[in-house]
């Protein structure tokens, strides 16, 4: 029986602009480094062909954190925001969370929450994304699905 699922590994990254360094910039708290360095490594295997940003490895020394924060996300096509209750107490994680609110605001560039732990409570301003829940078994499916959103958002 054929399965209704949207196979992403069939579907080719988006090709980055000219400006555009990274296919997703990935927002998380230190305290959840080890799932999101796993989903790193998915989303960056040939079978999905995503280049990710994460700070821990594409941060440039020297510069400052705003800096690095500011020019990555600028440089990304969308941002997953890996939501933990860690995450909603990190100043820095909604730092970066408001940055990407604003360019998607200006540029219309993606904001995908990921749900980590089913009790976080979300942050009001973004109550309005429609999230990927992490321990949905169609999860990795989702997130590469959703990354079909990437084109069409490229021409609005």
């Amino acid at each position: 029986m054929a399965s209704n699922k949207i196979d992403f590994l069939d579907v080719s990254p988006p090709p980055l602009t000219e400006h555009e360094v990274f296919h997703v910039f990935v927002s998380y708290s230190s305290s959840d480094s080890q799932w999101t360095q796993d989903l790193i490594e998915r989303l960056e295997s040939p079978e999905c062909g995503l280049k990710t940003c994460y700070h821990e490895r594409d941060f440039i020394p020297g510069r400052t954190v705003l800096e690095n924060m500011a020019e990555s996300i600028y440089n990304s096509q969308k941002v997953l925001l890996v939501l933990s209750q860690e995450f909603v107490r990190s100043r820095w994680c909604l730092l970066e969370a408001n940055m990407s609110l604003f360019r998607d605001c200006l540029e219309r560039k993606p904001v995908i929450p990921v749900l980590l732990e089913p009790e976080t409570c979300t942050p009001l301003h973004l109550c309005h994304l429609t999230y990927l829940d992490a321990h949905d078994p169609d999860f990795l499916e989702k997130a590469g699905a959703s990354r079909l959103s990437l084109v069409s958002a490229q021409h609005h």
